[in-house]
């Protein structure tokens, strides 16, 4: 899978997921409206997040088209899913944060 395709669905998921959870429980019970004071940002208690990505990709460049990253590894809830096999080429590993802000249960 392309990283851009991996990372996208993996951020659409997480909202989604959060939305569909949040129709299932009681009002208020993730992602409760939270006032911001000192305490809830010293506890980082908010509705803003980050989405942390430890991904293994490599390059993979076929001619007469340009380069793609695709991903072979991700850390996905501590355990490591990729693909397995033997390939050629690059890898490297990938480490970065996306910041979102999830919907506000009311």
């Amino acid at each position: 899978m392309d990283l851009r395709d991996f990372v996208s669905t993996a951020l659409l998921d997480i909202i989604e997921g959060v939305k569909d959870a949040q129709t299932k429980t009681d009002k208020g019970t993730i992602v409760p409206a939270v006032r911001q004071n000192y305490k809830s940002v010293e506890t980082g208690i908010s509705e803003l997040t980050t989405v942390e990505f430890e991904v293994t990709v490599k390059s993979d460049e076929r001619a007469g088209s340009e380069a793609r990253l695709s991903v072979v590894a991700a850390v996905v809830g501590g355990g490591v899913k990729g693909e397995s096999g033997s390939s050629s080429g690059h890898a490297a590993k990938l480490t970065f944060r996306v910041p979102v802000r999830l919907a506000v249960s009311k």
